[in-house]
């Protein structure tokens, strides 16, 4: 048998403690004398779901030198698969938010640049046949600018708006060698690939550019890579699987391809460093081809669309040292009474859930249940029953207000800690509204009045005062902070179009102001973290379709992170942004599950021990 020094030139280090775990120590392998192992630092390739596509299509481009969260696809064809379409979406890194159409649908054509800079360039419109058509993008709106030097379709591109290159394809003739180089403005012709190809894949910048892949004829597939140095190609080492109509992600040096055809549709995944490819344990979950990737070579989003079918699916591939030791919900101790529609304050140690509906269990419910981080215990009871009512304030002086029994209700009522007493109630009955603040300085905003409401109100324990109001009406949302300082996201708003609210609202104990940070997933009937703040909250749960989807806020952005076990609407939330409760909810059928939300310690290098077998 081989040894490691006979492999790889050096020999395994001994050592009396793991070495600092970095890049510079990937790939190396030593032995760990106190605790009597072979060690290595190895790379983590894993790929994930992201949010579906609002428009299911393939042929689709992208802006490759987006990063995975600021990406951008546009154009394409829908099923049936003649069907062109216009459609351009942005990715966040979660999920996919429609935007300004293009002036020309078409499919099989070629994209680069960024969310805010694109260019997209040539391809098939069906019925009309192959194009010339060049439409740049502002970030909003496109607009026709200097045509393609002939009508061309499948072509591979790289580099940005200002500096881009599209290479390959067909028709007309033969398949192109061709390159063409982009200042923004002109199109000049440029040193030829050494491999004519179709369906090809690119990434990079102008003057380091790679060309990977393609066709050179039906059925023969390539896994000819091609190096740019801004004026002539270079031909690199090839790829394990030849394929065609692939995507590609990443720089000259860093590039990752996924899926495409040999000619049977691939979910395979490889990885170039500048000089070889390696083929990655990681997989695409669905094998396509006819798609567009965006992003670096460590983390590539592959976007919807494809074929064998028509699909919306996103995937994301990360590959890097790190273990990502990531946010993740638990399951707590479950409620004592399965129930949707109710409220809940406090933290995640120490919460209150009141009232809901469950009609086995009575219909609207005056139940009130404390948590002590493991386990609900009942508590007495409101002195009126109802649901959908907002609430806040820590679990020995909440309060709620609101709600409804079976209209709405103005009632407020104060907790002690043993027992509610009922105050004053507020200016406007309503129902699904949000609170923030304590129970001797709270604010009640939003909700349903006769119909998505603005109205904002102060509470200083005994009496309510109206203040001045939001910007945007809305009921199902979540709230959290201080009377100085609160924070509302979520929520719905018809008839208004779109009906679901991204915009966020900070109130600053006068005015309420539009946060420039908006939601990913529009939602109402949702619940959030209400010991949060203004720079650190959480949001989960909500319609459409019961989610599982949970976003964090950490005063500059909201993302994506871990997904709740149970599905759900109408549930109650209580917690900080960092370690959020999620309680109850449903509607047909009831949940008392209880799932507790806990932050990830982020990317750590982790050592892996060799073993044998």
């Amino acid at each position: 048998m081989a040894e490691y020094e006979s492999i790889h030139g050096t020999r395994v280090r001994y050592l009396t403690s793991d070495p600092t775990l970095n890049s510079s120590t990937e790939g190396q392998v030593w032995y760990n004398s106190t605790s009597g192992t072979n060690k290595a630092l190895v790379q983590i390739k894993a790929t994930s779901s992201g949010g579906s596509l609002a428009t299911a299509r393939s042929g689709l481009s992208g802006g490759g030198a987006s990063p995975q969260t600021v990406g951008i696809v546009f154009g394409g064809q829908t099923s049936p698969a003649t069907t062109n379409t216009t459609a351009t979406e942005e990715y966040n890194g979660f999920n996919w938010t429609t935007t300004g159409n293009m002036n020309l649908g078409r499919g099989y054509g070629c994209g680069f640049g960024t969310q805010t800079a694109a260019v997209g360039a040539g391809g098939y419109d069906h019925g009309n046949g192959d194009q010339s058509e060049v439409e740049e993008y502002n970030g909003s709106t496109w607009s026709e600018v200097t045509d393609l030097p002939g009508n061309q379709r499948s072509q591979g591109a790289a580099g940005t708006q200002t500096a881009g290159l599209v290479f390959g394809g067909d028709p007309p003739g033969p398949i192109r060698t061709q390159s063409l180089e982009y200042d923004g403005t002109n199109w000049t012709s440029s040193g030829t690939l050494n491999t004519g190809r179709k369906y090809l894949a690119g990434c990079g910048v102008q003057t380091l550019a790679l060309a990977v892949g393609g066709s050179t004829g039906t059925p023969t597939r390539s896994a000819a890579t091609e190096e740019y140095n801004g004026s002539s190609w270079t031909s690199g080492n090839s790829f394990t699987e030849g394929r065609s109509a692939l995507a590609c992600f990443g720089v000259q040096t860093h590039a990752v391809i996924a899926g495409g055809a040999d000619p049977s549709i691939v979910n395979s995944i490889e990885e170039y460093d500048g000089t070889n490819w390696t083929t990655s344990p990681a997989t695409l979950a669905t094998a396509r081809r006819y798609f567009a990737g965006f992003g670096s070579g460590t983390a590539g989003a592959v976007a919807g669309g494809g074929t064998p079918g028509i699909t919306a699916a996103t995937e994301e591939y990360d590959s890097n040292i790190n273990t990502l030791n990531p946010d993740v919900w638990t399951s707590g101790g479950a409620l004592n009474t399965a129930r949707g529609q109710l409220s809940g304050s406090g933290t995640q140690n120490a919460a209150i859930a009141a009232g809901g509906l469950n009609p086995s269990a009575g219909g609207t419910l005056d139940n009130s249940e404390e948590y002590n981080g493991s386990s609900w215990s009942e508590g007495n009871n409101l002195n009126d029953a109802r649901r959908v009512m907002l609430a806040n304030g820590p679990q020995t002086s909440a309060f709620v207000a609101g709600g409804f029994v079976p209209a709405n209700t103005a009632a407020t009522e104060n907790y002690n800690g043993t027992s509610w007493t009922n105050s004053g109630n507020l200016n406007t009955a309503r129902r699904h509204g949000a609170g923030a603040g304590t129970q001797t300085a709270g604010l009640a905003f939003a909700g349903f009045v006769s119909s998505p409401s603005t109205l904002t109100e102060e509470y200083d324990g005994s009496s309510w005062t109206a203040q001045n109001t939001m910007n945007t009406g809305k009921f199902g949302n979540a709230g959290c902070g201080t009377q100085t300082a609160a924070f509302s996201f979520a929520g719905g708003n018809p008839p208004a179009s779109p009906s679901l609210v991204l915009v966020t609202e900070n109130y600053d104990g006068t005015s309420w102001t539009n946060s420039p940070h908006n939601i990913g997933s529009g939602r109402y009937s949702v619940a959030g973290s209400t010991a949060g703040t203004q720079t650190s909250a959480l949001l989960f749960g909500g319609i459409p379709n019961q989610t599982f989807t949970t976003e964090k806020y950490d005063g500059s952005s909201w993302s994506s992170t871990a997904a709740m076990a149970n599905g759900r609407s109408y549930l109650a939330g209580a917690g900080a942004g960092t370690s959020g409760l999620a309680i109850g909810g449903g509607n047909s059928p009831f949940l008392s599950a209880t799932e507790e939300f806990s932050v990830g310690t982020g990317p750590v290098a982790t050592a892996s021990t060799l073993t044998t077998s």
